[in-house]
């Protein structure tokens, strides 16, 4: 059973309590960008990482390779474990080039997600099987979301199973969207801003813009008792009388899915349009949910926002949502998270600092083993692990 740690891998508390908080430059910044900075930032690391004893190096390859590579220390890994610190990058760079990665993205990903065997014809297995080629490949983890085609359990490239005219990673395929079908688009909306960007609505409205209120429906247009106008609304129905909070942003990223059916097929006969007399949410053609716009001629159009950029459909979206700089401090939490076996990250109980010296060294578009080496050699990562109970 996954614990619930306030740590969470790199918690303030213990960050300002127990770790050596050495930063990088006289003024506690982050250094100039350069070059040579960025190497006095490496050394700095390594040399904080060299210095920690045998025992507590032992300890925490033990605690992490049996998520990390599926196993548990070998002799010969524990040998080298005697030099302490200094042997932890050799054992992990030797861990990421095993087989054992590609389970734990394999994993991580369907735990995510949700996803993974098969139900109600749907191979939930698409979303792991992606993760898993990616780490295989060493390919950018930005694919995760912006690969042009789905994977079969060989590893072969197949076309997702959506029917649509595109793919777009693990969110084009119908465990994803079939796992996550419900009124208006809304849980499709959320899960993927939260397993991929680590944001909850409402979100910054410098992260992402609200959409103009006239072009929402009416109950989505309220921020207050005053103007709600929908007699749902006014009794509880989802956040009630100051919807516009968060539907002004819910609306554009729900979006992305009006052409997609409860089961997670593309449906190019698909309106938008509320059915009338109907169910809230529920679009007036069988399966489809509604949009929140209210011109019938935009409910139907998949073009919407994404992080305040416009774009014209899903793979649009994911390549936003893959350059940002938000996806991969989101993807770093995660995969910390998955690494020591905890419970979902929230988003700020770890160290921003630190997830962005994460970020740095792991490069521009990295692959899942560079995150995963720039994460798991971090000294503050490795003190926390140390100084924190294990989850199970």
């Amino acid at each position: 059973m996954r614990a619930v740690l306030a740590l969470a891998v790199l918690a303030l508390g213990c960050a300002s309590g127990e770790l050596d908080r050495t930063r990088f430059s006289s003024d506690a910044g982050v250094g100039d960008g350069s070059i040579a900075q960025a190497l006095e930032n490496e050394a700095a690391l390594a040399r904080r990482r060299d210095a920690i004893d045998p025992e507590d190096a032992e300890r925490y390859a033990r605690r992490l390779a049996p998520m990390l590579v599926r196993r548990s220390l070998r002799e010969s890994e524990i040998e080298q474990l005697e030099r302490g610190g200094t042997a932890l990058a050799p054992v992990i760079d030797a861990w990421l080039g095993e087989p054992g990665l590609e389970r734990a993205a394999r994993d991580m990903i369907s735990t995510l997600l949700g996803t993974s065997g098969w139900r109600d014809g749907i191979d939930l297995n698409l979303p792991g099987n992606l993760a898993a080629y990616l780490a295989r490949a060493n390919a950018p983890w930005s694919g995760i979301l912006t690969t042009d085609h789905c994977v079969d359990v060989s590893g072969a490239a197949i076309a997702c199973d959506t029917g649509a005219p595109y793919a777009a990673g693990v969110i084009t395929t119908r465990a994803f969207l079939a796992g996550n079908n419900s009124r208006y688009n809304l849980r499709r909306a959320r899960t993927l801003m939260r397993r991929f960007v680590c944001v909850d609505y409402p979100i910054s409205d410098e992260m992402q813009p609200r959409l103009e209120r006239e072009l929402l429906i009416p109950m989505f247009r309220a921020t207050s008792a005053e103007d709600q106008t929908e007699d749902a609304a006014r009794a509880g129905f989802g956040n009630g009388l100051a919807c516009y909070t968060c539907h002004g942003q819910f609306g554009a990223h729900a979006q992305l899915f009006v052409r997609y059916d409860r089961d997670g097929r593309y449906r190019a006969d698909a309106t938008g349009v509320q059915l009338a007399g109907g169910e809230l949410g529920v679009s007036d053609v069988e399966g489809l949910y509604a949009s929140h716009f209210v011109a019938p001629e935009r409910a139907r159009d998949e073009r919407t926002e994404m992080l305040g950029q416009e774009v014209a459909s899903l793979p649009d979206a994911a390549r936003v949502i893959a350059s940002s700089a938000a996806f991969l401090p989101c993807a770093t939490r995660h995969l910390l998270a998955y690494g020591f076996d905890l419970a979902e990250p929230g988003v700020q109980t770890i160290d921003a600092r630190t997830i962005e010296e994460i970020v740095r060294d792991a490069g521009p578009d990295p692959s899942l083993r560079a995150l995963a080496r720039a994460a798991f050699l971090h000294p503050d990562v490795i003190r926390a692990a140390i100084v924190t109970p294990e989850a199970r």
